[in-house]
C-alpha cells in the first residue's frame, strides 16, 4: 500500500510547512496533501494567526486540497501530517474520504510539550467510527519531534 520512499518525500514537505509556520510563529504542526503524485497542498498550523482553534494544519490543507481539486471529496489522496491528527482533523479526513493518513509524532509528543490534546488515538478513531482510512505512524518521527523543541526554544511560543 505504501511507498517509503514517497513517504518521506511528502513528509518533508509537511515538516518544511511547520518549520516555516514555527518561524513565523504560529504552533508546530504541517501537513501535505496528495493525491495520485500530485501536492493538492501544503499547509501549517494558523490557530494564533487567524485566532482560531480549527485552524490546524490538517484542517488548513484540506481546505487547500479541496479548492485546488474543486471538489470536497478527497479520494485517492493521502494526508502527510508531522503529528497524529486530533479527533478533529481525523473527522475532517474521514470526511474529504482522504484514504490514508500518515504522521510523524505522536499525540503523546504533542502532549508532552504542552499541548492540550486529548488521548484518543487515530486507530481508535478508525475502529469507533469503522472509519475505511488506513493509519500508519511514525514517518520520520524524529525530526516531527525536533519541530516541538525548536518551538520550546522560541519565547513567542504558545500552546493552545
Amino acid at each position: 500500500m505504501s511507498n517509503e520512499q514517497d513517504d518521506a518525500k511528502y513528509m518533508a514537505m509537511a515538516l518544511d510547512a511547520c518549520a516555516a509556520g514555527v518561524e513565523a510563529g504560529q504552533s508546530p504542526f504541517g501537513a501535505c496533501v496528495v493525491r495520485e503524485g500530485k501536492v493538492l497542498a501544503c499547509e501549517h498550523n494558523r490557530v494564533w494567526l487567524n485566532t482560531d482553534i480549527t485552524a490546524h494544519a490538517e484542517v488548513q490543507a484540506i481546505r487547500a486540497a479541496c479548492m485546488a481539486a474543486e471538489t470536497i471529496d478527497l479520494s485517492g489522496s493521502v494526508i502527510y501530517s508531522t503529528t497524529e491528527p486530533c479527533p478533529m482533523c481525523f473527522s475532517a479526513i474521514h470526511w474529504a474520504r482522504i484514504d490514508r493518513i500518515v504522521y510523524g509524532a505522536s499525540i503523546g509528543d504533542a502532549q508532552a510539550a504542552g499541548f492540550n490534546e486529548l488521548p484518543i488515538s487515530n486507530q481508535q478513531l478508525k475502529q469507533l467510527g469503522h472509519a475505511p482510512v488506513h493509519v500508519e505512524g511514525g514517518c520520520r518521527r524524529e525530526q516531527c519531534v525536533e519541530l516541538f523543541h525548536r518551538w520550546q526554544g522560541r519565547a513567542d511560543h504558545r500552546a493552545y
